[in-house]
């Protein structure tokens, strides 16, 4: 197993400090402490807080984003693919938490995340777009995608707050009820054979 870089290094210790207390809590200063190393070795690397968390969001855009030919086609592969995208904003369930704070503490980061949140916003249409095609949605209106992908971006980017704002615990599973959902959104809209399918791959 390949050892990992300080920059690696450095980068995990501030997600689990992160994940376990907020980015405010966690100073540099802290990172430095868990890894045993001074604040100026960790400076070297990253200049501040705000550089480190730029870069766990590159870090988590790198899994999420998917090419054009790896969109899914049906509705198990999206099933699945929420599945993987679960996994995925829990291991770096601070940024959600934090979300529009992070944005407002830096401008860079901001401009970054509205250019993804577009494009991504983009992408999710010509999924379901896809799925109606490939004869598993059944959309009467196009103002329908609209309104699908909108929930979708709500549920990825907010359902931490939306649990957090009702006083539920938040944890892995619960953050997974975001993605069912997503899917309960879509039922109206599934056709018999999407139906048929997701009844096999649901426990």
């Amino acid at each position: 197993m390949p050892r990992l870089t300080t920059k690696k290094k450095i980068l995990a210790a501030a997600l689990k400090l992160f994940n376990g207390k907020n980015t405010q809590a966690a100073t540099t200063n802290h990172i430095a402490a868990a890894l045993g190393m001074s604040s100026g070795n960790l400076h070297y690397h990253f200049k501040n807080r705000e550089a480190i968390v730029f870069a766990l969001y590159e870090q988590m855009l790198s899994k999420t984003m998917l090419e054009h030919i790896d969109f899914p086609v049906t509705i198990t592969q999206m099933h699945e693919h929420q599945l993987y995208l679960a996994k995925i904003y829990w291991e770096y369930r601070f940024f959600n938490r934090e979300l529009l704070f992070l944005l407002s503490r830096d401008p860079e980061l901001k401009a970054r995340y509205i250019k993804e949140n577009i494009g991504h916003k983009r992408h999710i249409r010509i999924v379901f777009e896809q799925l109606a095609a490939n004869g598993y949605l059944d959309i009467p209106e196009d103002h329908v995608y609209t309104q699908l992908v909108d929930t979708v971006l709500l549920c990825n980017q907010f359902w931490h707050s939306h649990l957090e704002t009702l006083g539920s615990e938040v944890d892995e599973a619960n953050l997974a009820g975001g993605f069912g959902h997503i899917e309960e959104a879509m039922r109206p809209y599934l056709t018999a054979k999407a139906l048929d399918e997701l009844g096999t791959i649901k426990i």
